[in-house]
């Protein structure tokens, strides 16, 4: 991948890095318009500062960062619920490694394999993303 995104290449990010993301808000907005009174200024550009774990840019006509913010962790039936936050590529301001290597390694393994075999699903309950994990082997 040769986004160059700022001051970061984003092939340089790996899988779990912890990172902070600077973005603009692209969602949707309710105007109030009104016929009589003063003149309002519409406030549309609003900076949002992310930060979570890195998963990968994802998406076939946009690209996207996709950022991790919560794990939980479903011993009993091997999978894992994820929140997660895709920013638009275009919206991104800049990208910052705070850290690499803070994930449990084996959790870090199982996460990734999951990822990599595309074994993901939207889960129609609120907005997470479920990765059903199968066997993985750690490397």
């Amino acid at each position: 991948m040769n986004e160059k995104l700022g001051e970061v290449d984003l092939s340089k990010l790996n899988f779990g890095d912890l990172i902070e993301v600077d973005w603009w808000d692209h969602s949707k907005r309710e105007i109030r318009l009104k016929p009589k009174g003063g003149r309002r200024y519409f406030v549309f550009d609003v900076p949002v500062k992310s930060v979570g774990i890195f998963f990968g840019v994802a998406g076939e006509e946009t690209k996207h960062i996709v950022l991790i913010r919560d794990i939980f962790i479903w011993p009993s039936m091997g999978d894992f619920d994820i929140d997660a936050t895709a920013i638009l590529l275009g919206a991104t301001k800049s990208v910052r490694v705070m850290g690499s290597g803070l994930l449990d390694p084996k959790l870090a393994i199982q996460l990734k394999g999951a990822w990599e075999r595309g074994q993901v699903r939207i889960v129609k309950r609120g907005q997470h993303m479920r990765l059903k994990i199968s066997e993985v082997t750690e490397r």
